[in-house]
């Protein structure tokens, strides 16, 4: 939700964008023209990122505004069939594979065709999981400029994950997790479970089995998904994980706040702008001889895995990093 009354015009957040290139006066005048109703060149370029929101100083949630004009407009010019294919996700056959008694739920909402054989890993022994459209969090949608859906399906999403009855869900997709805090905060729903993000999980399995783990003493580059850049604050698990199994992350340009949207949104609109997207996270990772580049989500992977693979970066799920320093 964009704060119209926080909103001082500095023109930080679009400053800083790392794709649009402007200078502080013209970052200015366009966030002047977005508040007033305008369409500026930002809203058909913006890559959907949402770094803008991160480092607004007043928390005025400038992608927001952006993303808003981009539905209203269509600005975005994403394919129809783009849109029907994602429209498709709404349709994938709920399933519920259920664990021991009292251990939490794990969510992972409908990237199971991507994700399902990482779950044969000890870390996630017990666990229900939960799977298809019941449990879609729709957030998505963000990336093809119509954020209407999001909120629309928001109480629907958390009512489904609240009714399973666990006291905790474990959000595999990062997007969820999203859902589940910043934006349900955003449009006042209560949740009543505590939602985990998977780093957390991660970390307090691997706290449990310290005495297994092997350390992997391996030089790593991670890829943050653009959800990430509404939930910061849960970095500090991934660095205690990192930590637990000997893996180094060594400070690089595209990072943390910094970090770079994988391309993936840009695919169906722009492909040469997506593939120099690519080639910056590729190229900053060899930089500072990474030897595997780590990832989170599932797009972010699948986008940018045989890059990695030409260059000799070994492209790896954080979750199989994790049972691999448990097996080594």
């Amino acid at each position: 939700m964009f704060h119209a009354e926080k909103c001082d015009f500095c023109g930080k957040c679009l400053e800083f964008c790392p794709y649009a290139g402007y200078d502080l006066a013209r970052a200015r005048k366009e966030m002047r023209e977005l508040v007033a109703g305008g369409k500026p060149p930002i809203v058909g370029s913006c890559v959907t990122c949402a770094s803008c929101n991160m480092v607004c100083p007043t928390k005025a949630n400038p992608f927001d505004l952006i993303n808003d004009r981009q539905e209203e407009t269509g600005a975005l010019g994403i394919p129809e069939q783009a849109m029907q294919n994602f429209a498709k996700l709404h349709s994938l056959p709920t399933v519920i594979k259920k664990g021991r008694e009292g251990k939490p739920v794990m969510n992972i909402c409908i990237v199971g065709d991507m994700v399902r054989e990482l779950l044969d890993n000890p870390l996630f022994e017990g666990l229900t999981v939960v799977e298809g459209a019941d449990y879609f969090c729709t957030v998505g949608y963000i990336h093809l400029g119509k954020p209407s859906p999001v909120k629309k399906e928001a109480k629907r999403f958390i009512a489904k994950l609240a009714a399973l009855g666990s006291d905790e869900i474990v959000c595999f997709h990062d997007d969820c997790y999203t859902m589940l805090t910043t934006l349900a905060d955003e449009f006042g729903i209560k949740v009543p479970f505590r939602p985990v993000h998977l780093f957390e999980y991660l970390c307090r399995e691997l706290e449990n089995r310290k005495d297994k783990i092997r350390k992997l003493g391996i030089r790593i580059a991670y890829q943050s998904p653009c959800a990430s850049r509404y939930t910061p604050e849960k970095e500090i698990y991934l660095d205690k994980v990192l930590q637990l199994i000997g893996v180094e992350r060594p400070a690089r340009k595209y990072e943390r706040q910094l970090a770079l949207c994988c391309g993936a949104p840009l695919m169906a609109r722009d492909r040469d702008r997506a593939a120099e997207v690519k080639k910056w996270n590729i190229d900053d990772a060899k930089s500072v001889g990474a030897e595997a580049m780590v990832f989170l989500c599932p797009m972010c992977y699948l986008n940018l895995r045989k890059l990695c693979k030409d260059d000799a970066i070994n492209p790896v799920f954080i979750t199989e990093l994790c049972r691999k320093a448990l097996s080594a």
